[in-house]
This record gives C-alpha cells, structure tokens and sequence, in this order.
C-alpha cells in the first residue's frame, strides 16, 4: 500500500507534518518563553523546528542545515525546547540518509553528533543525559534511513541493467529477425524470378514447361509467406492465447526441398554428407539451413552456372559446411563493401563461435565454407 502512494501525496504529508509540527513547536514557545524576546524567538523557533520538515524530500541537505541550526538554538534557549530541535533533526536526518549519496550522508550524520556532543559542554542547559539520547536517536535514525537508501539504490541499479539487457535482447531480436527476413525474401524472389524470366522465353514454344516454372513460383511464393508468416507473427503484440498458426523452423532436415527449389532455378546441387549425422540444437541446425540456402541464392543469382556442390562434414565436435560452384567466382566476401547475405552468413557462424570463408577460387567460381562447433551433449541421431 505504501508504494502506491504517489510522491505528490508524500509532499503533501510533509507539509501537513510540519503545520502540525509548527502548532505544537509554537504552544511549547509560547508557553516557555517570556519578556520582549518572545516576539522573535517564538516565530523563529516554530521556523526552525517546521520548515525542515517540509523541505526534507525536496531539499535535504538545506532542510537539515535549518534543523541543526534550530537544534543548538534550543540548547542556547531553553532547556524544554530541545525535544523539538533534536525530533526535528532526526527527522530530516533519515530523508538526508535515504535520499542522498553516501559522502553527503556521512558527512551529515557526523555533524548531527558534533552539535549533539558539542551542546553538553558547560555553558549549555541540558536536561540530565540528553546528549547521549541525541546520540542514541541520531545514530538509529540515520542506520535505518541509509539501509533503506542503499536497498533503494541497489534495486534501481538492478531495474536499470535489467532495462538495458532487456533492451540488448530487443535489439539483437530485431536483428535476428532481420537476417530472417532477408534470407527468405532473397532466396525466394531469386527463385522467382528465375522462373519468371524462363518460363517467358519458353511460353510460346514449351508452354508444358512454362507451366512448371509458374508451378515452381506458386511453391516458392507459398512457402516464403509460409516463413515469413511465422518471423512477422513474433512481433505481434496482439494476445496469442489460441496461439499463432506459424510455420515450423527449418533446418538441415529440409535440405530437400531446399535443393528442389534451387533445381527449379536451374541450377542443379549435389549434396555429399560425410561422418554420422548429430542432432544439433535448434538455433545452430537453423544458422546451419540458413548458410547453405543463402550460399545457394547466391549461385544463383551471381554464378551463371547450372550446378553447385553442398558438402555436410559432422565431425566429433564441430559442422563443417561448403558450399562451392564452377561459374564465374566474381563475387568476394573481402571485397570493400560485401553484401547483406555473406556478412549475415558470417554473423551467423560467430554467433555459434564458429568461422566463416568466403572467396572466388584460382580455378574459377565460388566457394563458401563454415564451421559451427557441435557441444558435446549433443548424441548421434
């Protein structure tokens, strides 16, 4: 209940505090002091002792100047008037300690026992033992106020590095996302349009065959909407308590249709697979799909080549994966401005703690290699 009380609400308990405070601090003045002084030591005494209470969440430090002050003014007047001196500076002392950085508390705290110690020195009306209650009181108040200072400033630190991982996280989400969506609309307007341009040279002549490659694009197409369904529906904000009809994620397991699709292109891929098959965790068998059909995309559409080469090596603790073709080998990962699919392959691989390589090869065409480490909990299939 206390934490849903507004700060505002808390000033204006303040400030009820202090006129509250300020009439009982004015019929104890009023009632002690006598003569022609009355007329000024009663106003500044009431001042004294209630302004602080009113300043002390806005202006801390100021508030607990006013408040010593008024405190070694009450020793210097009269005896009955240091409860109201010694409440008002513990009072502001606990806002000094929950509220301000920890030099300003300590330095505060010692100055409230200097004036308490310091006031029990001959010359100074005290009423039996009353700086070792201002001591007592001074050193509780402050204790509690500067652990509840402390929690507070750990707990805001904790917020603020959990509002910075989350926004890490959002960040890197978004990027993911990103790199997602370009692999599936780069592979599949590759595909299509491929098709597209094949099937309009041979409409006329080979209708049967442009009729394929319009059946290649309705594949394509309906897949790529398929995928990009599922990464879009993550970024929903809606309620998904009937839970969203997405796509499954794709991994080496659909290298299959993968390579089909890519056949449909033209360009026809042999897939060699060597050591015994693992099974990989989800993210690595995705980056996995996503490096080989990004590399294909871009024989086909960079290569002018009909044929290209997957090659899958599962060694003991590592995936190798290589994709290579025999066309023109024009496109270079170290150039000065790489595209968006080799530097999203390469971000895929160091995500895992992989490697990655991309480069023409002397003999002409292509090749891209990566390797993902496998964990070791990771058991054959």
């Amino acid at each position: 209940m206390i934490r849903r009380i507004r700060p505002g609400h808390w000033l204006a308990l303040d400030r009820l505090a202090a006129i509250g405070y300020a009439f009982v601090a004015f019929l104890l003045l009023a009632d002690e002091v006598g003569g022609p002084e009355r007329f000024a030591v009663v106003p500044l005494g009431v001042i004294a002792s209630a302004l602080p209470i009113a300043l002390r969440r806005q202006r801390p430090v100021v508030a607990f100047g006013i408040a010593l002050a008024g405190l070694v003014a009450a020793e210097l007047v009269e005896r009955r008037t240091i409860i109201l001196g010694m409440l008002s500076v513990a009072y502001v002392l606990y806002a000094v300690a929950v509220l301000c950085r920890p030099p300003t508390a300590f330095l505060t705290l010692g100055m409230a026992l200097a004036a308490a110690v310091a006031t029990g020195i001959p010359g100074f009306p005290r009423i039996g033992g009353a700086p070792v209650i201002s001591v007592l009181l001074f050193t509780t108040v402050w204790t509690v106020g500067y652990a509840v200072g402390m929690h507070r400033r750990h707990l805001g630190e904790l917020l603020r590095n959990q509002a910075r991982l989350a926004k890490q996280s959002v960040t890197d989400e978004r990027m993911r996302i990103a790199r997602e969506l370009h692999d599936v609309i780069a592979h599949g307007m590759s595909v299509v349009t491929v098709q597209a341009g094949f099937g309009a040279l041979v409409i006329d002549d080979r209708p049967q065959e442009a009729r394929a490659a319009l059946t290649a694009i309705e594949t394509t197409g309906r897949q790529s909407l398929a995928e990009m369904r599922r990464l879009l529906g993550v970024l929903r904000e809606e309620d998904r308590s009937e839970g969203p009809d997405l796509a499954p994620v794709p991994g080496l397991a659909d290298l299959d249709r993968l390579l089909e699709q890519i056949a449909g292109a033209g360009v026809r891929v042999e897939l060699t697979t060597t050591g015994p098959p693992r099974a990989l965790l989800p993210g690595i068998d995705l980056s996995a799909y996503r490096i080989v059909q990004e590399a294909l995309t871009n024989v086909v559409k960079h290569a002018a080549t009909g044929s290209a080469r997957v090659t899958l090596r599962y060694g003991p603790d590592e995936l190798s994966i290589e994709v290579a073709d025999d066309g023109l080998g024009c496109q270079r990962a170290d150039g000065p401005s790489p595209g968006h699919g080799l530097v999203g392959m390469r971000e895929r691989a160091h995500l895992y703690g992989g490697a990655f390589h991309a480069a023409g090869l002397p003999e002409g065409g292509f090749r891209v290699t990566a390797t993902l480490p496998i964990p070791s909990t990771e058991h054959p299939a």
